[in-house]
């Protein structure tokens, strides 16, 4: 039995679970998202998102710190 993926709950940075109320079938004034702030666009390169799924909170965090340190993302 082959077990179906759906890649819309799956963070494309990390390849976890990115915990988004609305695939969970919530509003989204319920979801995490709708509580913090996003770093700029440009901190993810483009073409390197698969973007059927959101960014999860652990990364949002990740790339926060990044943009506060100054660092640009290499992977």
């Amino acid at each position: 039995m082959t077990q179906s993926i759906n890649k819309s709950d799956i963070c494309p940075l990390c390849q976890r679970q990115n915990a988004c109320a609305v695939i969970e079938g919530k509003d989204l004034k319920d979801c995490w998202c709708n509580h913090t702030t996003f770093p700029s666009k440009n901190m993810v390169e483009e073409g390197t998102l698969d973007l059927k799924g959101c960014i999860c909170e652990r990364c949002i965090a990740k790339l926060k710190e990044e943009a506060d340190l100054g660092l640009k993302r290499l992977d």
